[in-house]
């Protein structure tokens, strides 16, 4: 047939399929009329450029082969057989007992195709669904697999760094029992408790992970932690926090990996305010409700150059290369977020870039 060759040999193209359908249907009822018209049994088989539409075509072109379709059996009552003779009153294919036969086979047809193109498309739908569900899959075992391995190697330096850090205390303890300067010497003091407190929390949080242990956190104590944690990555940070009374003391059930995941979506969006020649970074709390869910709002903005609009949905969901680097802390934080029932996403505006963090509030009582 015209279509699968077209298909196969010349394009996969839309266009050039369809009309390419639309010859075969044409030369199909040709043949049809020169064969004893629309009373012709083998009628049935134009049923079969429906099927095909509707397998390769998107919907609106497929519906318009079904019109086509059934405008060409409309057809076939106009006109009689053209092997028939023209000197007969009433052609066969005319007559008024076969005229009663072809409209009854036209219904049946018309019939046949409504049921034919609404099965496909359902079941193309759902095939498309079914591939779309398990292209969803594939990325987030793709990503998953990206962060084995980064929590793998992250596992392996900090026991690789353990074992200095405690050389170093060996050391400090000596510093300051020497006569070097105070200040060198509280530095060096504070920068190792630093370091220690990271490690700490990093077994705490892995503990979490392993037994899997979730504690309730009210949105003050988030607030507060969080703050903390920002002074000692970044502590020239212009950060400008808001949130409400009425929501301090609502709660969210979580690990200690809630924390540095949210940590890292404020230091990125710092960093993005930073490039763009803006030191402010603004942190909102506020609370939605969405399916009977009460959710507490996290709104992170930024007042960088924003993001591109395509790369939103991509964005947390693999790792991608860029000059700014590879995205591994928003795969990371989106990653820990999602296993705790909530949700990350980001948007582009005017202003920057909103990234917004959605945690189900449970009670505390």
């Amino acid at each position: 047939m015209i279509t699968l060759l077209t298909y196969k040999l010349i394009s996969k193209q839309h266009w050039a399929v369809f009309v390419a359908l639309v010859i075969d249907i044409a030369l199909g009822n040709l043949w049809v009329a020169y064969n004893g018209g629309i009373s012709n049994p083998f009628t049935s088989l134009l049923l079969i450029f429906i099927v095909i539409a509707f397998l390769l075509l998107p919907t609106a072109p497929a519906v318009a082969t079904l019109c086509i379709s059934i405008l060409g059996q409309v057809s076939q009552l106009e006109l009689p057989s053209l092997l028939q003779a023209k000197t007969v009153e009433f052609p066969h294919a005319m007559h008024p007992e076969m005229l009663q036969h072809a409209q009854g086979m036209l219904i049946g047809f018309v019939i046949a195709a409504m049921i034919i193109a609404l099965s496909m498309y359902y079941l193309k739908r759902q095939w498309l669904q079914s591939e779309k569900a398990f292209q969803a899959m594939r990325e987030r075992q793709l990503r998953d697999e990206q962060l084995l391995t980064i929590g793998a190697a992250a596992a392996q330096l900090t026991h690789d760094v353990a074992t200095p850090v405690q050389s170093l205390r060996l050391l400090n303890e000596e510093l300051q029992e020497t006569d070097v300067d105070i200040t060198l010497k509280r530095d060096f003091s504070e920068y190792l408790r630093q370091v220690e407190l990271s490690l700490t929390q990093w077994r705490e949080a892995a503990d979490d992970v392993r037994s899997k242990r979730q504690h309730l956190y009210t949105a003050g104590e988030m607030s507060v932690q969080l703050q903390q944690l920002l002074r000692v990555v970044k502590p020239d940070a212009q950060l400008h926090w808001e949130l409400p009374e009425s929501l301090r003391y609502c709660a969210i059930k979580a690990d200690r990996t809630l924390f540095p995941a949210i940590a890292n979506l404020i230091m990125n969006a710092i960093e993005a305010g930073i490039r763009n020649g803006e030191q402010e970074t603004i942190v909102t709390f506020d609370d939605y409700t969405s399916e009977g869910q009460q959710q507490l709002v996290i709104q992170i903005l930024d007042k960088g150059s924003g993001i591109q609009v395509s790369g939103e949905e991509k964005l947390g969901m693999s790792l991608s290369k860029s000059d700014t680097g590879m995205g591994v802390a928003a795969v990371i934080s989106h990653a820990t977020i999602e296993r705790l029932n909530g949700k990350v996403s980001w948007q582009s505006n005017g202003n920057g870039t909103m990234t917004q963090v959605r945690l189900p509030i449970v009670d505390n009582d």
